[in-house]
Formats: C-alpha cells, structure tokens, sequence
C-alpha cells in the first residue's frame, strides 16, 4: 500500500553517471525507513515547483544502506533539476509506496520483463534476493536497443549466486517485431505464477498483448510503467 503525504527529508550522498543516458541518485536513508523492493518514490525539491514527473522506483534494496533511485536524463524542469544534484543537496519524500502489487512472491516463480531503465526496481528485487540467498525462481528479460545494459556486473554476479535467478540480454536495435515477440511468448509457462512488466507504457502494453496471446493470465500481470519525462 502507498504511504501518501508523508514529508520526509532525503539529503543526496553520492551521484553516479551510470552512463551517457542513466544516472543514479543515492540517498542518506532517514532513521528508521523501511520499503520494499519493486516500492516506487515521489520527490520534491524544496523551494522549487518544477513541473515534471516526480515518481521513480527504487534501483536499491530494502536491504542497502542507503536509498537510490536510477533514471534517464530528461528535459522536463524537474529532470533537469534532478540531474544536476550535487551530494549534499536537500530534497523532500512526499510519498512512497506500491499501489499495484509489484511485489514478488515467495514460493512463485516469476518472470521479470524490462526495457531499459525499467530494469531499476528489478535490481532491488534480485539484490534483496541475493541478501538473502534465495532459492526462489526468477527469469529476468531485459530488453536494451544497445549493449550498455544497466547493473550488468551485479546482475551477473548475483545469477551466478543464485541458482534460481536466470537472465537474458536481448539487445532490440535492429531486432523484428517477430523476433522480439517470440521472446516474451516463449517466457509464459504453466510454471510461471507472475510476470512483471517495467518499462515506457506502450511497452508495457505490448508486452502485456503478447503475454496473453501466449496463454497468460491477465491477473497474473504487474505493471510499472515509466514515462519518459
């Protein structure tokens, strides 16, 4: 459930340039915060009305010490603000939260679908995994129209620890929409209880038009769209 109108202050430990296009923000996390992963953030710098989208998922764990939040650069006033953060900087969390179960499940085997910077509140959800050690089953499809795949090296990393957790690149630059939807239908399977949608709305409703198609359940769908801003 969403925590709405809440007022918490977030002060910017460290900025990090991911790479041309995506940059992470990390956060000193307030006394005593806790969320989950796949929960999403709204910000607000003080003293600022910037117009804008101010809604972004968590890229860290629930685990981590410090909160983060990783996005691709934008031009909306609120964007620009944000990527132009230095540590040190104050900013405000007026909400926090998940409003559409994009939560995983324990005991469910789950495939992850993420193009692009989507791929943030999935990062949390196999950090937290690996935290734990989990033996749950996790397939991750990150679709990137480059190579540059953000967290890659984690990824990697935290595949290898888990057995559960399986990934697959698909670099779509150049790819048939043929191709791109014989991969998402080969991912639904009776042994697979949710799939998790993170990416630009019209993705999410392809993606989810192909799911379907393929034999999934509507209910067994959770969405978290990213508008470009």
């Amino acid at each position: 459930m969403p925590h709405q109108n809440v007022d918490i202050p977030l002060v910017v430990a460290e900025r990090r340039q991911e790479n041309a296009d995506h940059l992470t923000l990390v956060f000193q996390r307030p006394p005593r915060f806790g969320f989950e992963a796949g929960d999403w953030v709204d910000l607000e710098i003080p003293g600022q009305d910037l117009a804008g989208g101010k809604t972004y998922s968590f890229s860290s764990s629930p685990g981590e010490p410090d909160l983060a939040i990783t996005f691709k650069v934008g031009q909306s006033p609120f964007k620009r603000a944000l990527q132009e953060a230095q540590p040190g900087d104050a900013m405000r969390m007026t909400a926090y939260g998940n409003d559409y179960d994009f939560q995983l499940r324990q005991h469910r085997s789950s495939v992850l679908i993420a193009a692009g910077v989507g791929v943030a509140p999935f990062r949390s959800m196999i950090a937290e995994m690996a935290e734990s050690d989990s033996s749950e089953e996790a397939h991750l499809i990150y679709l990137n129209r480059t190579e540059e795949f953000l967290f890659r090296t984690e990824l990697d990393a935290w595949s290898k620890q888990l057995p559960g957790v399986r990934i697959d690149y698909v670099v779509t630059a150049g790819m048939k929409s043929k191709e791109r939807r014989r991969i998402l239908a080969d991912s639904v399977s009776d042994a697979v209880h949710h799939y998790y949608i993170a990416g630009p709305p019209a993705m999410i409703e392809a993606t989810e038009a192909v799911l379907m198609e393929a034999g999934a359940d509507h209910d067994d769908i959770r969405i978290d769209s990213f508008d470009g801003y």
